[in-house]
């Protein structure tokens, strides 16, 4: 299995994201729009699936590590 790279947002398209790599599970965070992205690829419960993404909120504490203005 292999984890594909993410290298614009899924949402408005902008290449200014930080992206960290946990297995088969990529977490997004866009410096442009804010969004904050959980992408699983291959999820084994949904073996039919590619990628399950999932939006969580801004505010969260990680956000604020990629940009200390938050």
């Amino acid at each position: 299995m292999s984890v594909d790279h993410v290298r614009r947002c899924l949402l408005c398209g902008d290449a200014a994201i930080d992206a960290r790599i946990s297995g088969r599970i990529v977490r997004t965070a866009c410096r442009a729009c804010r969004a904050v992205l959980i992408i699983e690829f291959d999820p084994p419960d949904e073996p039919t699936l590619r990628a399950r993404i999932e939006r969580i909120d801004a505010t969260d504490a990680e956000v604020s590590e990629s940009d200390p203005d938050t």
